[in-house]
């Protein structure tokens, strides 16, 4: 089963690369091709974990997305926006200073050069995507935006159909993908899915439709974090006091809520309830005992916090052996994974001055994206769900987020392109002339009478 998967999986990227990079059009819509090479060849394979689907400590998941982001890579011939220099800087110091701590204070082991690799593979990524997507048209961008949201839609549809099949457990359609992957793929595509309501002029059943079957996939996937993701997309979104703001809202909670209370995902709902009782207990300082569903991401949390303290200038270095040497210098809990939380987890392998210049880098890519008040303010909701994810776990190293985020700063820039190119050229006043705004008359009279 592994191999075949891992022939699938090569076989499939390459073609993808050879067919990205061939030319412009093709390369368009390689996110989506690379995300649908996930799904739907693989539609009646049986789940298997990403700690075995893996080829050279890559996942196999990330693969085609890798390879697409390659092929802009190509495409580009190395041409980037002048805007996007400083980013580019810090994004090298970066990478030189998680080298030093992961690599060289660290040790040079395969594990902490596959950890620190991913850093400048993602960064080329991105880079890339946001060079390409950078010199596309409007039309062109919203159809990338349309065929995106339509795969995310139509995999779901998969997922509810291998859930209802008997193929996998839950509603997850990846299946080398774990749940908590593929949660993040719907949760931060799905903000674009009102950007095409309204671009296209979609119907308002349409959007009914396609939340929920977002909706009931994400309930059926059993993911807390999706759910509440989801409902953070959907205020993030309508955040504006009002009165068809508030109905859309409020028609978009009403339908998540039916599907939550329905009975088909009485597990989600158990799971969230989990999360008030914990925070409840910590908030008055209770002890918690290992009977209790959050009590290993409760101590892992704790160890966490612990690691960062005792390495807060330099960290632990990048990567899961660097973190657990930190983690059993200051915590004697036997499972010495990582806590489900970026900023802390990242905080401890970084330490205040790499976690500072990531989150600077962060920042400089967000500021890239339509802002809030802009129409097409669904890139940054996009952008907000993930940073709002990543307190519940660690996707910062999914290709598809850098991919994503590239494809969406790329894309915000045409409009301000477009609109430099339309503004009328200024005609400077002759020195010596009566600067006259009123339209001036000209005779044939000669100036002396």
């Amino acid at each position: 089963m592994l191999t075949a998967l891992i022939a699938y999986y090569l076989i499939a990227s390459l073609a993808l690369f050879l067919f990205a990079v061939c030319s412009n059009k093709n390369a368009l819509h390689a996110f989506g091709y690379g995300i649908a090479l996930n799904i739907f060849p693989l539609a009646t394979v049986p789940a298997m974990s990403m700690d075995l689907a893996r080829i050279a400590g890559m996942p196999l998941a990330y693969l085609p997305i890798t390879c697409a982001g390659l092929a802009l890579a190509v495409r580009n011939y190395g041409r980037l926006p002048r805007s996007y220099r400083l980013l580019l800087a810090l994004s090298v110091i970066y990478c030189i200073y998680a080298f030093f701590t992961t690599v060289i204070l660290g040790g040079a082991t395969a594990p902490n050069l596959a950890y620190w690799f991913a850093w400048p593979l993602n960064f080329l990524i991105f880079f890339s995507a946001a060079a390409f997507f950078s010199r596309t048209d409007t039309a062109s961008a919203n159809k990338v935006i349309k065929s995106t949201v339509m795969i995310l839609v139509f995999g779901c549809l998969v997922g509810l159909g291998r859930y209802a099949l008997g193929i996998s457990i839950d509603a997850n359609f990846m299946p080398v993908v774990n749940r908590n992957g593929t949660v993040v793929f719907i949760v931060m595509i799905f903000p674009l899915l009102f950007y095409i309501y309204k671009e296209e002029r979609k119907s308002a059943w349409w959007l009914l439709f396609c939340i929920t079957c977002i909706g009931l996939t994400l309930s059926l996937t059993f993911s807390r974090s999706g759910l509440i993701g989801l409902l953070a997309g959907i205020f993030l979104y309508y955040m504006r006091f009002t009165l068809a703001g508030i109905l859309k809202l409020a028609a978009a909670v009403l339908v998540i809520t039916a599907i939550t209370f329905s009975g088909v995902a009485d597990q989600s709902m158990q799971r969230l309830a989990s999360v008030s009782t914990t925070t409840k207990m910590l908030m008055h300082g209770e002890d918690m005992n290992n009977s209790m569903s959050d009590y290993n991401r409760v101590m892992l949390l704790k160890g966490a916090i612990a690691t960062a303290k005792d390495n807060f200038w330099f960290g632990t270095g990048l990567g899961l052996d660097n973190y657990r040497k930190g983690f059993r210098k200051v915590s004697d809990y036997v499972r010495d994974s990582k806590a489900h939380n970026f900023y802390i987890s990242y905080f401890a392998e970084l330490g205040i001055i790499g976690f500072g210049l990531l989150l600077t880098i962060l920042f400089l890519i967000s500021r890239k994206l339509y802002p809030l008040s802009s129409p097409h303010k669904a890139f940054k909701v996009s952008f907000l769900v993930i940073a709002i994810m990543m307190t519940m776990n660690e996707y910062i190293l999914l290709p598809e987020i850098w991919f994503f985020f590239g494809m969406l700063a790329g894309m915000s820039s045409i409009t301000g392109r477009t609109a430099q190119a339309a503004r009328p050229i200024r005609v400077q006043p002759i020195p010596g002339y009566w600067n006259d705004p009123r339209p001036q008359r000209f005779t044939s009279r000669s100036p002396h009478g």
